[in-house]
């Protein structure tokens, strides 16, 4: 019970201060008088910190008796009476703060009067919002310039606005740093001091702006949206750090390093391409860096709203015509729906896809590799949804969401020894010669289109012998220069296999080089036998990144050699690369298009006497002539910190 009294006490002691506030407000005289609103502005600080302590003990008393209607009672006529005192009190003084904006508006009228008086009545300027600290020291100096520039230097704020202003604009940890300091005007200084001591800790900054240019998000994808915000972050952490002292113009060569390993590999190749056409005497310095990523920025800005620009063209157009759906894609030709859905795909004649007859004569795996081209649905042929959406039935053969003319018997893991698989290679000797590529059984979480399009390579082989899961086996990928028709210099990534009897180009960059090619009738064969038809190849120069090598390449042209490899982005912090090693390809293990594939006509003539084991069930390193290539299975997860999803 003398807990309780004790409590009701001290209860009493904080009605009969606010009751003392009350009546004080009651008593000034309006308007207030300069010295009445700063004592008014020092007495509401005390306020405020009332409530805190009354609803402590308030607290405490609730929680020891069993009647709780009087307590109720006695917070709700509290807090009536405090809220309404306070209210009071920051009434009078707004309306001083009027009272004297508005003498200092006649005064400066007074004294400088405008010619265009009347017309800057009528302007409003937007208000200037304080900024928000929250306490992360990438934000400390920008706050504390603006801050230090709008209120802190502002002679015309007295302190005591100036403390309002400061705890309005503190958010988090920071705002716990000056929680403690009672609200009165001698306390700014301590609590403006108090803050900078914690937060203008110049070594602190320096360590936190220097691994903020380390630790920049990588680019996974080309997008202008994701390189200008790349591009505005290391330009504020640099800025601060020259702002800080530290010597960033002489940082050009480790900032260029840092900056390009975080770029997408389309991105990168671009870089490489841009700095071997600069003049060998021009140096490579981080400004132009920074200017070719925002150029390169405006590029793909500029063609993403040309597309969207004809997308959008597209939309209205299908808005018009209500028989449309919007997944349906339109021709350019603003032909009817009826007309667009018989428009043969493979020849464009008057007939739909399944009946024409082109397609019908190719084999199963032809139709199948095709289909991705026309953007159909792999089931009925038509445009405007999936396979996994579409109603019609799927192959008649195995049931699955498929159309029967692609449907391609299931392959079956081999149970016998390796002298099994169709893996005797065979030299082509003529143009009607066929190729035979070695091949082992793919991984079981590959669907079967994906084995049928990409029966030379694969990056998860299981041994078709034994039960041991299948392994991630690091393919050698490295970037050369191929010369076009003009004479010019194009870095492309390719893949050494030589297991390949000859060297393979995508049509992509066979047409981008604009290079001659020779009819051939030449095949390769696959798994399960299966044949894939080369009709041409071509000619190319192929060089080092430096140069220092380089030779006539003929090369067989596919439309595509492989997916992307590797298939997923893998982890490389447990492989330990000697830093002195220059690497062939030095985006490795980033998931990327194989342009060109080097065979084993040309693979010996490239490999040099030395190697590094990078550790027990690691993957190792060769010395070749277009630098260090690595290879070999990865004894570890290599996906462990990376997450992607495969499409086919």
């Amino acid at each position: 019970m003398s807990e309780e009294k004790e409590l009701i006490k001290r209860r009493g002691s904080f009605k009969g201060r606010l009751t003392v506030f009350t009546k004080y407000l009651e008593a000034l005289e309006v308007p207030l008088s300069g010295s009445d609103a700063r004592e008014l502005q020092v007495r509401m600080g005390k306020i405020e910190s009332l409530y805190d302590q009354y609803d402590q003990v308030q607290l405490q008393l609730e929680c020891l008796v069993e009647e709780m209607d009087t307590q109720l009672s006695e917070r709700t006529s509290f807090e009536s009476l405090y809220y309404k005192a306070l209210s009071n009190a920051q009434g009078l003084l707004d309306e001083h703060t009027v009272k004297v904006s508005n003498l200092q508006n006649n005064d400066r009228s007074f004294h400088t009067p405008s010619p265009n008086a009347h017309n800057n009545r009528l302007v409003k300027l937007p208000t200037i919002q304080l900024p928000k600290f929250s306490g992360s020291f990438d934000n400390w100096l920008e706050f504390h310039d603006t801050f230090t520039s709008l209120i802190h230097s502002n002679d015309e704020i007295d302190d005591i606005n100036k403390f309002h202003y400061l705890r309005a604009s503190l958010e988090g940890s920071a705002a716990v740093v000056i929680h403690s300091i009672a609200f009165s005007t001698s306390n700014y200084a301590v609590a403006w001091k108090l803050l900078c001591e914690r937060y203008d800790n110049k070594r602190l900054l320096i360590q936190n702006h220097v691994s903020a240019l380390f630790n920049l998000d990588a680019i996974t994808k080309e997008s202008f949206t994701v390189l200008k915000r790349f591009i505005d972050q290391i330009n504020k952490n640099l800025r601060a750090l020259e702002s800080l002292g530290e010597p960033v113009k002489q940082w050009d060569t480790l900032l260029i390093h840092v900056v390009t390993q975080k770029l997408d590999h389309k991105t990168y190749r671009e870089w490489e391409e841009f700095k071997c056409n600069l003049d060998q005497d021009s140096s490579i310095t981080f400004e132009k860096c920074i200017q070719f990523l925002r150029n390169r920025a405006d590029l793909v800005e500029t063609l993403e709203m040309s597309r969207s620009g004809s997308s959008n063209q597209s939309s209205l157009h299908n808005k018009s015509n209500p028989t449309l759906k919007s997944m349906v894609i339109q021709n350019s030709n603003n032909s009817s729906f009826n007309n667009a859905s018989k428009l043969c795909r493979k020849c464009q004649g008057d007939h739909t896809l399944d009946n024409c007859p082109q397609f019908l004569a190719l084999s199963p795996e032809a139709r199948l590799k095709e289909l991705p081209a026309f953007k159909v649905c792999f089931n009925c042929f038509r445009t405007g949804h999936f396979a996994n959406t579409c109603k019609r039935p799927g192959c008649k053969m195995c049931k699955r969401r498929h159309n029967t003319l692609v449907h391609v018997a299931e392959l079956k893991p081999a149970t016998s020894n390796r002298n099994d698989l169709p893996s005797k290679p065979v030299k082509a000797t003529s143009s009607s010669s066929t190729l035979h590529v070695p091949v082992s059984t793919a991984d079981n979480n590959v669907t079967l289109s994906k084995r049928l399009l990409n029966v030379t390579l694969s990056a998860n082989i299981a041994s078709p012998h034994s039960d041991v899961p299948s392994s991630e086996v690091l393919l050698s990928t490295a970037l050369v220069k191929l010369c076009d028709s003009n004479n010019r210099e194009h870095i492309v990534r390719a893949v050494l296999d030589c297991g390949s009897t000859s060297c393979l180009m995508t049509e992509s960059i066979c047409r981008m080089l604009n290079l001659p090619t020779d009819k051939i009738d030449r095949s390769i064969l696959g798994i399960n036998s299966v044949i894939s038809h080369v009709g041409k190849t071509c000619r190319v120069n192929l060089k080092s990144l430096d140069d220092s090598f380089k030779t006539d390449v003929n090369c067989c042209v596919l439309p595509s050699i492989t997916s992307n490899v590797p298939s997923r982005q893998i982890n490389i912090s447990d492989l330990q690369i000697p830093s002195n090693i220059c690497l062939a390809d030095p985006m490795f293990y980033k998931p990327s298009e194989v342009d060109i594939l080097i065979g084993a006509d040309l693979f010996w003539d490239l490999l040099g006497s030395q190697q590094i084991r990078l550790g027990n069930k690691k993957p190792v390193l060769h010395e070749t002539k277009l630098g260090w290539i690595i290879s070999g299975s990865l004894g570890y997860d290599p996906f462990r910190s990376v997450r992607s999803v495969l499409s086919f």
